[in-house]
């Protein structure tokens, strides 16, 4: 938006370039004048040379760019007062009435122009006085010029129309990217009292059975959470950062399960700078241990794997736990990685959790690959 505003008022600054101070949309004004102005006289030699007359271009050509000289000069007047009268409720027939005199005075002031300029550039049945010249283009042209008028105010019309329009869509776009914004922050900021309390749990059934497990798990839970609100405000990271929380994550796992969890990590240096949503491997990890290690009696293993597949970056994590009981319903972590991940990519991603063949669960992500924030 910034910069848009900034271009729309570089548009509006005039342009100095060794001469007269000349704003943009004047320059478009007079290039619009003298196309329509081309036009006219090409069509005027066309249709003489139909008829078999003499109407030589330049003298063509000359008659039709005084007389869109002249409109030029005035559309900025027509704009102006179209900005300051717009055609629209409440105030429509004031402003109607407003332009029918203004068109009639800018189509008087333009006939009288021309009259002086008819005998200097050659225009046909010239009268010897400027009032015999004005009185005949007044009786002959008045109303071909009047709507000329009208169709300056309504293309201003149009433009403030389309302009609306625009800014309607921008902010519109503004407030949907400020609501998923804010979901997005809502649904990241749950994942984190959730983690705390599980984490909170583990150490106080250790505080009963080893009390400095639970201090060590302590001192790694206030890194972690230190490092977990250094970047509250981001919605993505580096997969290389999301690794280094999860280990840290797992390290506080493993002596709430001692022996019984074993983990392996293999993510390939390749991929660490791709862009991933921030804490989005922690609820499958979480998922893994809490429905797979710690549902069985014997060790259990846990395995977190990344790779690029062309455009995309797939995520897996996968354990060796009894699987996904039949109707399984998503919990918190799972449901909450769903929106996460619909809001930051719709339709360019995809979740799959199933049963593997060897038994235990997989989990897999699909993202688009990304290095830039």
């Amino acid at each position: 938006m910034a910069q848009i505003a900034r271009e729309e008022y570089e548009g509006a600054r005039p342009v100095v370039k060794d001469g007269p101070v000349i704003s943009r949309r004047s320059v478009v004004i007079l290039a619009a004048w003298m196309l329509v102005a081309m036009l006219l006289a090409g069509q005027a030699w066309f249709a003489a040379q139909v008829r078999g007359e003499s109407l030589a271009w330049a003298r063509a050509s000359a008659i039709w760019l005084v007389w869109a000289a002249v409109w030029a000069a005035l559309t900025p007047i027509a704009l102006r007062l179209e900005a300051r009268f717009p055609l629209r409720r409440p105030r429509l027939l004031g402003a109607l009435a407003l332009h029918g005199v203004a068109s009639a005075i800018c189509a008087l002031v333009n006939l009288a122009i021309f009259a002086l300029a008819a005998p200097v550039i050659g225009a046909t049945q010239v009268e010897p006085t400027w009032l015999g010249a004005f009185s005949r283009l007044l009786g002959t042209t008045l109303l071909l010029n009047l709507p000329v008028y009208w169709l300056i105010v309504a293309a201003a019309h149009g433009e403030r129309l389309v302009r609306s329009a625009r800014e309607k869509d921008r902010r519109q776009l503004r407030l949907e990217a400020q609501l998923a914004d804010a979901r997005l922050q809502a649904l990241r900021l749950q994942l984190q009292p959730h983690f705390l309390f599980n984490a909170l749990n583990t150490i106080s059934v250790l505080m009963h059975e080893d009390v400095d497990s639970a201090d060590r798990i302590l001192l790694q839970l206030s890194a972690l959470l230190r490092r977990s609100l250094d970047s509250t405000e981001a919605h993505e990271v580096t997969l290389g950062e999301e690794i280094g929380f999860l280990k840290s994550y797992l390290a506080i796992e493993q002596v709430r399960f001692g022996g019984r969890l074993s983990y392996r990590i293999l993510v390939p240096d390749a991929v660490l700078q791709a862009r991933v949503p921030n804490l989005i491997l922690q609820p499958l990890v979480e998922n893994a241990l809490r429905h797979g290690l710690a549902t069985r009696a014997g060790p259990g293993r846990v395995e977190i794997r990344a790779e690029r597949q062309g455009d995309s970056l797939l995520l897996c994590v996968a354990d060796d736990g009894r699987g996904l009981p039949p109707a399984t319903t998503e919990r918190v972590g799972l449901a909450n990685t769903r929106a996460r991940l619909r809001l930051l990519y719709a339709d360019r991603q995809r979740l799959n959790v199933r049963n593997s063949a060897d038994g235990g669960v997989i989990a897999e992500i699909e993202l688009p690959w990304r290095t830039a924030p």
